[in-house]
């Protein structure tokens, strides 16, 4: 068992240590999340699928027999993740979900409390969804030649559907770049870059990265771009107008830009609306389309590079 799983584990009550422990061992794939949700089935889910865990301590991926969340369970674990302070947690809860240490990030849902349009608790949590982080040191060293030509960073942005390894494949950017001599600044809006737990990045994101976490990228880049002033910016999810604004912004002042999508396609995406003004010489020159490659455990993230017509 390895350490990342082992971490995730100590949150656990004992029984479920136990339980999940031995459920673990039955698994030969990567375990990329635990799912525990009151009255059903205790499930995990792997790149080769979603496992129910029996109360034998063994995986099927049928749920007949699986071991039935309680109430006492989801209870216990919210507060292990609260540190038994919910009030200490509460700007975390607010925004869903909570990162303990080694990086994991445990999701929930339960009833919002909303006060003017915007959610301000989540009280009688129903489900917990513990995503185990992946770090994969060495990812992003296949794409050096493409991303870092003559010491300065060519602007990229990395694209796939959802779960093909575009956070990963970043992490490792930030990492390569920071401790090839260049400043990095990182914008983690959902703490999934580098994790950080009591100010400390859990991620190996390089030794010259400065991270602004928790952050609409809207905000945080220009901030960034006036403070710290770094050489390139790394963020994940573009998605808003206010993300491209931002990122122009950065543009701008000619500093690099390594930033995610979804799209299924290099067509898709640049074809997509909001991206029309931010392809060619000094915008977005280079995107890699990632896939998942379920057929081998050791390469877990493929992709393609496709040159921006000038």
């Amino acid at each position: 068992m390895n350490g990342r799983i082992k971490e995730v584990l100590n949150i656990m009550p004992e029984n479920l240590r136990c339980l999940l422990g031995s459920a673990v061992r039955n698994i030969s794939g990567n375990i990329e999340e635990i799912r525990l949700r009151i009255n059903r089935p205790l499930i995990i889910g792997t790149a080769a699928g979603n496992f129910a865990v029996l109360s034998s301590g063994n995986v099927s991926p049928a749920i007949g027999g699986a071991y039935i969340v309680n109430e006492t369970d989801i209870r216990r674990i919210f507060c292990t993740l609260c540190e038994n302070s919910v009030y200490a947690h509460s700007e975390e809860i607010k925004q869903g979900y909570i990162t303990i240490r080694g990086g994991h990030r445990a999701g929930f849902s339960g009833k919002a409390v909303v006060t003017g349009g915007r959610i301000e608790n989540i009280r009688d949590i129903n489900s917990i969804n513990i995503r185990v982080a992946s770090e994969r040191i060495g990812t992003a060293s296949e794409y050096a030649k493409d991303i870092i030509v003559n010491d300065c960073v060519v602007n990229t942005l990395v694209v796939s559907p959802p779960g093909c390894g575009k956070t990963t494949l970043l992490r490792d950017m930030a990492r390569l770049i920071s401790n090839s001599g260049i400043k990095v600044a990182v914008v983690d809006e959902r703490g999934e870059i580098a994790a950080i737990y009591r100010g400390m990045p859990q991620n190996n994101i390089g030794m010259q990265t400065d991270v602004m976490e928790d952050a609409p990228k809207g905000r945080a880049i220009p901030m960034l771009l006036r403070s710290m002033s770094p050489q390139v910016i790394i963020c994940d999810e573009i998605a808003t107008e206010e993300d491209i604004a931002a990122i122009e912004k950065s543009f701008g002042a000619g500093v690099g830009v390594i930033a995610s999508a979804h799209a299924g396609s290099f067509e898709e995406i640049k074809n997509r609306k909001i991206f029309k003004n931010v392809w060619g010489k000094g915008k977005f020159e280079k995107v890699i389309v990632l896939k998942r490659n379920n057929d081998s455990l050791s390469k877990m993230i493929t992709g393609e590079v496709y040159e921006v017509d000038k």
